[in-house]
């Protein structure tokens, strides 16, 4: 099935600072999930927006600083736009750049490396080189520069580097191409060149233009003193990789092309249409494309169709590669420019008409079935497909392959040597001619038979194809069945809405075991099968004709017509439920992956009016929910007969630091070979994650099936239940340690237990003091409950100590915790378990008293409990004062442009858990503030800080008072202390670093 493109708005948000659309400052409120909620898909766009407007804002706010030279400045908003926008490659290596300019050499190290693993960018490895060199790591840096030589064009500005790299390299000189065909360098001598292992030139100087046989090889070679030289060898594919797209605008062929090894070249692009061969040269920087990859650069280029004869137009570089959307027939054309009439017909013949009556392949279906494999690269995985497909020893099973010009020899060998053991039947084009088209070669050959069509990156399991046939014969109207894959859209385990890691061997063929098991399904009716690994029946096939090569030539879409096609003349498409077959997926072609895409699904519309509302509405139906809940449940009994006991974990679904804590929980369960079960709130009742099994499909809709999740979860035969949070859950979950025949461990992290507001926190902002129980009602009936519940806060507290008093262990993590739940619960037993050992490393040594300005740093999410309104008085305090001091929030805020514009204030943005320490760290400030004005429970910010080496500062409340007062890591001040004071307090205790 043909993927979605990407949803807009992300990009919109873009668009809307740019064109200066400023959203509101105040971050949006979280969207309340969990039993009967639902979060739908415009609450997550809507936060989308907001927050990728906020990264480009701070992306901007640090392009300009570093192009005005505020190097400080520029690593504070890239820094914060980098870890908003965590995955974009533009803002990482704008980061990077500044990293290098501000002598941050390991992180600018890391933040290069992460660009070079997934894009073709000759500046990510010089970068890198360069970081790594001022790191003193100079072998990795000559290996990674070395790269660079051997697979990009040379840079006029980075010589002095390369001269630097090659004398540390110990070579006799450098050498790099280009598209030009011009091989550069400097040697100490005459050098000899290879192409290929062939000696093409000896005794030459550098330049050098190389033979036209350069334009085939694979590897490039030059030695002088008979050693290699810096950058030898080089890999020529990698040289001539090309990335182009083209469409249709304005009734003129338009597209862009570039290499992204040789982004300074201006390529020629060759457009042929019948006899007419045109040479255009693709000069123009192309400004309406955007591509992920960082400075990019494709040329544009456009020829008016007028220009052209009518008929195939055919679009390559000088390499002969083509360029994606090529080629543009007459009806692609007719539909990108919108021909449809006015009743709304494109006036083009479809399924079973004359376009499709020449490509008949059969009248009937005849016994047999025909596997077709289109190939073109990677022989290694395209051998483990065919030997899958070898090891079906069925005598009517032919397997044919084709061979679509694979640039691999290696690959073409293979099949040869298939081919001569009579093991394959081989097609071979003479050049490249699409997926589509190659795919067409062996349907043509079906003669009737059924045809399995799979893509060489697909392994069948044993016995898979014969359940696959089997499926064609479960009633005379299938025309097609899909199995189930890791990747296969609406058919993909475990997850159908994100992508699955590509499974190994033993857990896809442990996979397909598990779908073999389940119980037989009845028939599932899909709006579309999935090509990457598809059964067609014969008859099928026969009236509804070959793939359409015209409008899908090089594939996105090609399956999905074929099946809308044959839909339209009554035939079913089914999965076979009990398959699944491995798919490793291929390497993203970026960009012009993503706008065939868009283009092709426009078409697809056109042609099949409502194909998308189908496809939306069996997502919205899904079919297939319960089938995968039972895949993950056998997977999760499975492995329950390999582990010593298994831990049941009951939480939110809230992150922070419960999340901390069960983690911590699971991490130390599995030492202990313990199986995890985590059960968080859904909006339809509960979900189980079975940690290193099924995360995603194990979900029981309560109380309806509460008997089926109880059963489930009594197989488990778990010896503990832990309650760490049941907000959100649906209110029979407070049975469930009964219903197993088990008692809760009760690990307390907050105040839910007797307080409707969760944190102690009072109507004017502070620790309200546990007033009695009037006092409380008092507060929930002027600011609300934040827990769902018609209780008072007597009952309330009634059902906490009835909870309570019938746990196993109840747990707090500090003495401070324990005392307020015993005065509020008296007699209650509470064990005392910190949630960490204490071994922090010495705190740093002071700065000096230089006159410079003090840094604070706050760190987490900071919001009203946590002392949002004290961190914006002590920043107004202190542009009202002119105090040298600023504070460093290595988090987040409810509003962080409402501090920010005090001028005391920098908001790092949010971060992932493992950067915390390393972010703290790189703000390079004297003390830490712990601002919350509720008694935490533990508060993991504040390791956060001594795991940096800060000492702390927090108001005397809760357990951050007790742990700075008991480890000597601070100091407390009481709360309520004036700000100004505190202002002063905190300015005296960052010179003296306490």
């Amino acid at each position: 099935m043909m993927p979605q493109p990407n949803s807009p708005n992300s990009s919109d948000a873009w668009v809307d600072v740019a064109e200066g659309r400023q959203p509101s400052s105040r971050r949006p409120p979280p969207v309340q999930s969990g039993y009967g909620h639902t979060v739908t898909a415009k609450d997550r766009a809507d936060w989308q927006r907001w927050h990728d407007s906020k990264a480009q804002d701070a992306y901007r706010r640090g392009t300009d600083a570093s192009n005005a030279g505020d190097i400080p400045a520029a690593l504070y908003w890239l820094g914060r736009a980098a870890r908003m926008a965590h995955h974009d490659p533009n803002v990482i290596f704008a980061y990077g750049m500044a990293l290098l300019s501000g002598a941050r050499w390991e992180e600018a190290s890391r933040r290069f490396a992460w660009i070079a693993r997934r894009f073709v960018m000759r500046k990510a490895y010089v970068g890198q080189a360069i970081a790594l060199s001022h790191l003193g790591r100079t072998d990795e840096a000559v290996a990674i520069f070395g790269k660079m030589l051997s697979c990009y064009a040379p840079a006029e500005e980075v010589l002095p580097w390369t001269r630097l790299f090659t004398v540390q390299s110990g070579a006799p000189g450098w050498c790099a191409t280009s598209n030009e065909g011009v091989l550069h360098g400097e040697a100490h001598g005459p050098v000899t060149i290879w192409l290929d292992g062939e000696v093409v030139a000896s005794n030459q100087c550098l330049p050098f233009t190389l033979p036209a046989v350069w334009e085939k090889s694979s590897t490039l070679s030059v030695s002088c003193e008979g050693k290699l030289l810096y950058g030898a060898p080089i890999d020529l594919r990698s040289i001539r990789q090309m990335q182009g797209f083209v469409s249709v605008r304005g009734h003129a062929l338009d597209g862009w092309i570039w290499y992204p090894a040789d982004p300074d070249f201006s390529p020629p692009v060759m457009v042929e249409a019948g006899e007419t061969r045109i040479e255009l040269l693709a000069t123009r920087l192309e400004q309406g494309t955007l591509l992920e990859k960082p400075l990019a650069r494709p040329r544009h280029f456009s020829i008016a169709l007028d220009e052209l004869p009518q008929g195939e137009i055919r679009l390559y570089d000088r390499y002969g590669q083509p360029l994606t959307g090529s080629p543009l027939g007459p009806t692609v054309i007719t539909l990108l420019e919108g021909g449809i009439d006015s009743g709304g017909n494109i006036g083009l013949p479809r399924a079973g008409e004359a376009a499709f009556a020449d490509e008949r392949v059969g009248e009937r279906r005849t016994p047999g079935c025909l596997v077709i494999i289109p190939v073109y690269r990677d022989h290694l995985l395209t051998r483990q497909c065919i030997e899958a497909v070898l090891a079906d020893k069925s005598e009517d099973l032919e397997c044919l392959v084709v061979d679509d010009c694979s640039p691999e020899p290696a690959l073409s060998h293979m099949l040869d040597e298939f081919a001569a053991r009579g093991d394959i039947t081989l097609i071979r084009h003479a050049y490249n001619r699409g997926f589509t088209v190659s795919a067409n070669a062996g349907l043509f050959r079906a003669e009737g038979r059924d045809v399995i069509l799979l893509n060489n990156d697909a392994i069948i399991p044993e016995g898979g194809i014969n359940r696959l046939r089997a499926w064609l014969d479960r009633d005379r109207a299938i025309g097609t069945v899909t199995p189930f894959s890791n990747d296969a859209s609406i058919l993909s385990y475990p997850s159908v809405s994100r992508p699955n890691p590509v499974p190994d061997r033993r857990l896809a063929l442990a996979t397909d075991r598990i779908f073999r098991s389940l119980p037989k399904s009845g028939l599932v009716d899909l709006p579309t099968g999935n090509g990457f690994c598809m059964a067609i029946r014969g008859d099928c096939l026969a009236q509804t004709g070959l793939l359409d090569a015209e409008i899908f030539a090089q594939g996105y879409g090609e399956e999905n017509d074929f099946c809308c096609r044959a839909s339209a003349l009554g035939w079913r498409h089914v999965a076979a439920t009990d398959l699944f077959v491995r798919h490793v997926g291929t390497v993203s072609f970026g960009r012009t992956r993503s706008l065939l895409l868009e283009r092709n699904l426009r078409m697809l519309n056109i042609l099949h009016p409502g194909y998308d509302e189908r496809v939306a509405a069996f997502i919205e139906k899904d079919p297939f929910r319960l089938l995968r809940r039972n895949a993950g449940l056998v997977r999760m009994i499975a492995r329950r007969k390999s582990a010593s006991s298994c831990l049941i974990i009951v939480t939110h679904d809230s992150g922070g630091g419960v999340e901390r804590v069960i983690d911590e929980r699971r991490r130390q369960a599995e030492r202990e070979k313990k199986q995890v079960l985590v059960l968080r709130p859904h909006e339809r009742g509960c979900r189980i994650e079975d940690c290193g099994g099924d995360t995603v499909n194990l979900v029981f809709d309560l109380p309806r099936e509460w008997l089926d999740f109880i059963s489930v979860l009594r197989r488990m035969k778990a010896e503990r239940i832990e309650w760490h949070h049941l907000i959100g859950h649906a209110p029979v979950m407070r049975d469930l340690a009964a219903a197993l025949d088990l008692e809760w461990d009760i690990f307390l992290h907050d105040y839910i237990w007797f307080c409707p507001r969760i944190c102690l926190v009072g109507p004017n902002d502070r620790y309200c003091g546990e007033p009695a129980l009037a006092g409380c009602e008092a507060c929930v009936a002027q600011q609300g409950a934040l827990i769902e519940s018609d209780l008072t806060v007597a009952e309330l507290v009634a059902q906490s100590d009835r909870i309570l008093r019938g746990a196993r262990e109840v747990i707090a993590g500090s003495i401070d915790l324990q005392r307020r739940f015993k005065r509020h619960f008296t007699g209650l037993e509470i064990t005392l378990q910190p949630l960490e050992s204490g071994d922090y490393p010495a705190l740093k040594s002071p700065r000096p008293l230089d006159g410079t300005r003090r840094r604070i740093c706050i760190p987490g999410a900071i919001g009203r409990e946590k002392g949002y309104e004290i961190v914006l008085q002590l920043a107004e305090d202190a542009a009202r004062r002119n105090l040298p001091i600023d504070y460093i929030v290595a988090g987040y805020t409810i509003d962080d442009d409402r501090l920010i514009a005090t001028g005391h204030v920098q908001v790092l943005g949010e971060y992932r858990e493992e950067e915390a320490v390393s972010l703290i760290e790189s703000c390079e400030c004297d003390i830490g503030l712990i601002p919350s004005i509720w008694p935490e429970t533990w508060c993991f910010a504040l390791s956060n800080l001594w795991n940096a080496r800060l000492p702390a500062v927090s108001f005397d409340l809760g357990a951050q008072s007790e742990r700075i007062q008991r480890e000597r890591r601070g100091t407390v001040v009481p709360l309520g202390m004036p700000l100004s004071l505190l202002s002063n307090v905190l300015l005296h205790f960052s010179h003296q670093m306490i």
